[in-house]
């Protein structure tokens, strides 16, 4: 049997790697397991001896060989590679399972890639979409402990803080697990154990201010101005928020219900439209423009050196 795990979402192949030789390993106690990186070791002599470990023998035992990297062999072991693949796909009794494991993106014109797609059973892990990091989030999470959760708002600052990154998805779930088992992850655990960035953080606040949660607007908002630099760029991180948010409420209000539709017209990333198509119903057109109104007119008495940004900021909170 050959399988064939590859993908740009190495956190991901990797994964699957793991879970596959632990697999094997369960169903067969007395198997071997042997693992060969081409990538480090890739000349012809390197590769002989990773074919001559799959070679059977008068009391052969179950074996795993596992090839890692197997694109970045030269054209002769690359050839060896393919040669041997060839002859072991015609002996269909063999004890041996092989699984090449290939992080990264794989060309499917490559002579290996066509080789694989014929005769290996494949799984490709790419990189998430924005549509799909929710269910992704939820899936980790159930494998780490199926008792916890999410409430709705935690669940759209963790996913806008991290992104399409698997990696940190799970180190931070694991985090999360540890602090709350079994339990239910709120907005205020995620900004406590996870962090955000400063744009996630800016929507998370007015995310808050959106359901009229002003105390934990304001934890959020001082927390991000407590910097350095202080509240003024965070005024600027929120009026380029709400003026995103405007874009969205004039298309929703011209009859675009859609995420797909809207991302198109607004030219904003679909995930970043979804969470706010999820608040649209609190967000009126009218309080949206004071909003903005009153950032535009906080800016000019900045310039004319008639307002402290912090207090610009705390008025903001409970104007908006």
């Amino acid at each position: 049997m050959i399988l064939f795990v590859h993908g740009e979402d190495a956190f991901r192949v990797n994964g699957r790697r793991g879970v596959m030789q632990k697999a094997f390993v369960a169903k067969y106690p007395a198997a071997e397991i042997f693992v060969f990186d081409f990538e480090d070791q890739g000349t012809t002599d390197d590769v002989r001896r990773a074919l001559g470990a799959c070679a059977g023998g008068l009391f052969a035992t179950r074996k795993m060989a596992v090839f890692l990297h197997p694109f970045e062999l030269g054209e002769a072991s690359e050839k060896l590679l393919l040669d041997f693949l060839e002859s072991f796909t015609e002996n269909a009794g063999t004890e041996v399972t092989l699984l090449l494991v290939s992080p990264g993106k794989t060309k499917k014109a490559h002579p290996l890639a066509r080789f694989l797609a014929r005769h290996a059973r494949e799984e490709a892990f790419g990189k998430l979409d924005e549509k799909s990091v929710a269910d992704h989030i939820r899936r980790e999470l159930a494998s780490i402990d199926a008792e916890a959760g999410f409430s709705r708002e935690a669940l759209s600052v963790f996913a806008a803080s991290l992104g399409t990154d698997t990696a940190r998805i799970r180190s931070e779930l694991e985090k999360l697990s540890t602090f709350k088992p079994g339990g239910v992850f709120e907005t205020d655990d995620v900004t406590l154990l996870v962090g955000t960035a400063p744009e996630n953080a800016i929507f998370a606040a007015l995310d808050a201010l959106s359901r009229g949660d002003k105390k934990h607007a304001l934890f959020l908002f001082h927390r991000e101005a407590s910097g350095p630099e202080g509240a003024h760029p965070i005024l600027s991180m929120c009026a380029w928020q709400v003026r995103r948010l405007l874009l969205v409420r004039e298309a929703f209000d011209r009859g675009m219900k859609r995420v797909p539709d809207v991302a198109a017209e607004t030219k904003l990333p679909p995930f970043a439209v979804q969470q706010m198509l999820g608040r649209i119903d609190s967000l009126p057109l009218s309080r949206i423009k004071r909003g903005l109104a009153t950032l535009s007119d906080f800016d000019t008495k900045f310039k004319q050196g008639g307002m402290d940004p912090h207090v610009a900021l705390d008025l903001f909170i409970w104007r908006f």
